[in-house]
């Protein structure tokens, strides 16, 4: 039998202009969840490149460093994560068309040989525990084929999604999800908006550990909460720190005034600009500066611009 080749991958770094969009057709959607999966789902979205001309490069895609848990599920599209290899740049396919991916300590780029329509529900980690049964530990910065971690009796949830369209989908996850999650929850709790949902977690990471450090040592306590969450609680809040830097950047951009990174690294909680700048390229791949640029100006960034 005769390998199938794969296609080049072009370089997870060039530059591309962004795609003018087709009259009355959003590419690009994000929603937030409905109450009932409130504290679960943290949002749902998606891209349909479907007729589009976009060379190489406007297919790759960006994302930050998260520690959310996602599920991604592609139709008319194969999708793989870009990584820089022994040998160059190298593309590797996800091999399924729903994938499960575990909270992300790096930024990382997918990329696509053709164009074609994906969405993605994003899941707090310790919800994506509880619904899923899932190992954090084994899915931790990885992409895996959902039938791989995941009982087989969520076969008609994953097909229900990849058959279902974009403005059905909020009913196909209430409609598999909710009960369980309302189940597991006992009651529901007050709303909590998108940009508050991190801290939320890391708070109550952070109670977790004063509560556990009653009867632990300080060392046992972090062993403890990278066991539960998949990180120390310094990552996680360094994460979450750098998300509120990204709203607060989103922020003056759209009051049109400059950026002030020295001042914008003391208000968010950093030592100084070298502190946020050395964050942000963690989380980002780029300094503050570069990742405003193409934020506002190239097509792969579309992630962020929904996310922020």
């Amino acid at each position: 039998m005769i390998p199938t080749r794969r296609p080049p991958c072009p370089d997870p770094l060039a530059r591309a202009p962004r795609a003018a969009a087709p009259s009355g057709r959003p590419t690009d959607w994000l929603r937030l969840p409905p109450p009932s999966l409130q504290g679960a789902l943290v949002a749902l979205a998606g891209r349909d490149t479907r007729g589009l001309h976009l060379d190489d490069v406007q297919r790759l895609s960006h994302f930050p460093s998260s520690p959310l848990v996602t599920l991604s599920w592609f139709r008319d599209v194969d999708v793989g994560q870009v990584r820089q290899g022994a040998h160059g740049v190298e593309w590797q396919p996800f091999g399924s068309p729903c994938v499960v991916s575990g909270t992300q300590a790096d930024p990382c780029t997918s990329w696509a040989p053709t164009t074609g329509h994906g969405c993605m529900a994003l899941f707090r980690a310790d919800a994506a525990q509880a619904l899923f049964g899932l190992d954090l530990a084994r899915i931790q910065d990885r992409f895996v084929p959902a039938a791989d971690v995941m009982d087989a009796a969520w076969t008609p949830f994953w097909d229900a999604l990849r058959a279902s369209a974009d403005a059905d989908l909020i009913d196909v996850l209430e409609r598999h999800l909710a009960r369980r999650w309302q189940a597991l929850r006992g009651r529901d709790s007050g709303q909590a908006s998108l940009r508050q949902l991190g801290r939320h977690w890391v708070e109550r990471l952070a109670w977790q550990a004063h509560e556990w450090r009653r009867e632990h040592s300080p060392r046992h306590v972090e062993r403890r909460i990278k066991s539960f969450s998949g990180r120390s609680l310094r990552e996680w809040q360094a994460i979450v720190r750098t998300e509120g830097l990204f709203f607060a950047a989103r922020d003056r951009h759209d009051a049109g005034q400059p950026f002030d990174w020295a001042a914008m690294a003391l208000d968010e909680g950093f030592a100084d600009q070298a502190h946020m700048t050395r964050a942000v390229r963690r989380i980002t791949g780029f300094a503050p500066a570069e990742f405003a640029r193409r934020f506002v100006d190239d097509e792969s960034f579309w992630m962020y611009r929904l996310w922020v």
